[in-house]
């Protein structure tokens, strides 16, 4: 809704100022605007940019193809073909419908001379310009993605709690993966808000919360893992009880700031307590055995997620998103 009143309102003061100034051909500078407002800051800029390009482009060319082969129809159609062939191959193609227009005016005013041009290059300035500054306004997604961020947290802890009980159950019937479906989602929608705040800022920061959903993206490729693992146990070593107790604990202490060093070392110490545990005496309790401890794989390679996620953080992200010290985190 705010992006059609943005187009509404900014193509009326781009006509407004266009014909204020008295340039010919004023409701081109609103359909400028039209065109230049996108979804993001960053993609507005991007387009203005490119249509300014073009316009350099489109000037030279239809400049040269209407002195020699004249102002008509199989001119600019020669002129059409060249332009677009040029625009693809400097990458260009979104700017080739407005400056498309700007020529035509060339074509029924049957003359190039520099006034006219800087008018043509006025509308385009005027209309790309109200379009490119309305645009640098859109509201944050902040508060969308923090509790998109909540609720995807909450349901990794749902996650690693049923785990965490499942794995020391031999009934597990009604251990379904249907949870990681709302996972999903809450990450997909996650991504969404987090790519539209990064569009939207101009800060290095800003790539924070999309390297965030993509390491829980990461992390729930490998619960689904865990998972699979967990279903096809047909025997409970008791070291399933360590490590479900371990999987708790992960719920339990699972959080944005947590950077996981603790938990990789506890990990670590209950690898080596299972490395050298009594050795099994049946096959069915070696295969559980084995599966057990590619389980322990998988959560250590969950956590190393998490613990380079943090590690890649400047001192800034630290400060401004987990609200922490720096140097208290890598101590």
């Amino acid at each position: 809704m705010l992006k059609l009143v943005k187009i509404s309102f900014g193509s009326a003061i781009s006509l407004f100022i266009a014909s204020l100034i008295g340039l010919n051909n004023a409701t081109s500078a609103g359909v400028i605007t039209l065109l230049t407002i996108q979804d993001t800051s960053k993609e507005t800029i991007i387009i203005t940019l490119k249509r300014v390009a073009a316009f350099f482009v489109a000037t030279f060319l239809s400049y040269i193809i209407f002195y020699i082969a004249g102002f008509n129809a199989v001119a600019f159609g020669l002129f059409l073909l060249l332009f677009m062939v040029c625009c693809r191959f400097l990458k260009l193609n979104a700017a080739v419908s407005s400056n498309a227009v700007l020529v035509t005016h060339y074509l029924i005013k049957g003359s190039m001379e520099l006034p006219f041009i800087l008018n043509e290059a006025l509308l385009l300035l005027i209309g790309a310009g109200v379009g490119t500054l309305l645009n640098l306004y859109i509201p944050g997604k902040i508060k969308e993605i923090r509790h998109t961020q909540h609720i995807l947290e909450e349901d990794l802890k749902l996650v690693l709690l049923r785990m965490s009980q499942y794995i020391v159950k031999e009934d597990k019937t009604d251990y379904t993966g249907t949870c990681f479906h709302k996972l999903l989602a809450d990450v997909d929608e996650g991504e969404k808000h987090a790519y539209a705040y990064m569009n939207n800022t101009f800060f290095q920061e800003s790539k924070y919360f999309m390297e965030y959903m993509q390491m829980r993206r990461q992390q729930c490729m490998v619960l689904k893992d865990i998972y699979k693992k967990i279903v096809s146990l047909t025997f409970i070593p008791s070291q399933a009880l360590q490590i479900s107790e371990f999987i708790r604990n992960i719920s339990v202490s699972f959080g944005e700031s947590n950077n996981a060093r603790e938990l990789l070392d506890e990990l670590g110490n209950l690898t080596a307590e299972m490395k050298n545990s009594s050795l099994p005496v049946t096959r069915e309790e070696f295969e559980n055995r084995a599966v057990l401890y590619m389980i322990l794989m998988d959560l250590e390679y969950f956590l190393q997620l998490k613990k380079e996620f943090a590690d890649s953080l400047s001192d800034e992200q630290i400060r401004k998103y987990w609200n922490v010290n720096y140097k208290s985190l890598h101590t």
